[in-house]
Parts: structure tokens; sequence; C-alpha cells
């Protein structure tokens, strides 16, 4: 008895999908044969691939003050940047209510942070480096504070495929370093010393390959 009423339910809500929408075993149908198999599965990789996470260049175009301080800054980070990571994205809401459900009214977009580590010389010649661009935008005697168009730089981040061809990049504008890491030290540690760098930038775009190609020769 129990399983003839399950029985009934079950065809009443399958009528019930019918007359809300006519379509949906057609629907149905059509969603099964989207699915697809695992031949279509390995096709779609084969023909897209993956994104592999080391291989990745990043450029910086530090002001002609700070670059005075440091020659040879921007050549020598790059090739010294041991990992990234690509900041996150997102909208900032706030909540609203005409009438019904709370709703999240957008208002902005918010980026967080770019963070990077970088692999020391053996004079400590990047974190220096930093530093002398931190000191320039706050002075280490006085703490005057210099205006943005002063110290502020920009930073390329470009991704790359297996055959060196470039797929995305990025330009993070308005850039200046935030906060400089420790370095770990210990006589137990043989490991090359890296530093940990936090760089406040006002917004990153996608960018084409000419704007790359621009910045990355800007430093020779």
């Amino acid at each position: 008895m129990q399983t003839n009423g399950i029985l009934h339910y079950f065809y009443q809500c399958k009528n019930l999908e019918k007359q809300l929408h006519p379509k949906f075993g057609q629907i149905l149908q059509e969603d099964r044969i989207k699915m697809g198999s695992i031949t279509d599965f390995v096709s779609e990789i084969n023909r897209t691939g993956f994104s592999r996470a080391n291989r990745y260049e990043m450029v910086f175009v530090v002001p002609t003050a700070v670059n005075g301080l440091s020659p040879g800054l921007s050549r020598s980070l790059t090739y010294r940047i041991a990992s990234v990571n690509l900041p996150s994205k997102s909208i900032a809401t706030t909540e609203t209510k005409v009438y019904g459900p709370v709703r999240q009214a957008p208002y902005s977009t918010t980026y967080d942070q770019l963070t990077f580590s970088m692999y020391l010389s053996k004079d400590l010649r990047e974190r220096k480096s930093m530093e002398n661009w931190m000191h320039y935008i706050v002075d280490y005697d006085n703490h005057k504070i210099r205006y943005l168009n002063e110290y502020k730089g920009s930073i390329y981040l470009a991704v790359f495929d297996e055959q060196e061809n470039q797929t995305a990049s990025y330009h993070f504008m308005e850039a200046f370093p935030l906060s400089i890491g420790e370095v770990a030290l210990a006589y137990a540690n043989e490991d090359v010393a890296q530093c940990q760098i936090t760089m406040s930038y006002r917004k990153y775009i996608e960018t084409d390959s000419k704007q790359w190609q621009a910045a990355n020769g800007s430093y020779y």
C-alpha cells in the first residue's frame, strides 16, 4: 500500500512538470545528449589544455627616481620571482530592501593585494631595493610622504603555455610596496633565502601582447 502511494506521488510530480513545461521531456533528453562521454572529455582537454602554474613572468616598471636608488631593480626582480598569486577580484555590495527579500546591490569592484616571493642575492639587494622604494614613499628621516605620481609603478604578469606562447597577461596599475616579509635564517637551513613582498595597487586589467612586449622591453 505504501509503495502504491509513492508511485502515485511520483506520477503526479511528473504530470505537474509536464504541465509547467510542456517540453520538459525534450529538454531532459537534450541534456542527456549534451552530457557527453569520456571521449568528449579527452577531446576537450586536448583542445584547450591545462594552464601550468610554473610558466609565468613578472615585469616591474618602477619610478625613475626609485630605479636611480636601486639601479637594475626592474630587470633583477623579473628573474627572482619564486612564486606569485594572481589576486582575487570581487564585487562589493550593500544590502538594500524595497519590498520582499533583501538584495545585494553592487557599488564597487574590490581587489586583493598582490603578493609574491622572491629569491634573494648574496647581498640581499632585492630586499634592499624594496626598502629603498618604501623609504622613497615615506622619508626615512623626516617621515614626509611623497605624492602618488612620484612613487607609483606598474607590474605586468604574463602566463605562458608549454610552447612558450603567451596565453594571458595582466597589468597592475599604480603599484607600490606595502610590506616586506621576514627572511627565515637558520644554521640547519641550506635553502635559498626568500622574502615575501606585498604590493598595493589601484586595479588590475587584462592586457594584450603588445602592451606586455612594450613593458618587457622597458628595462633593457
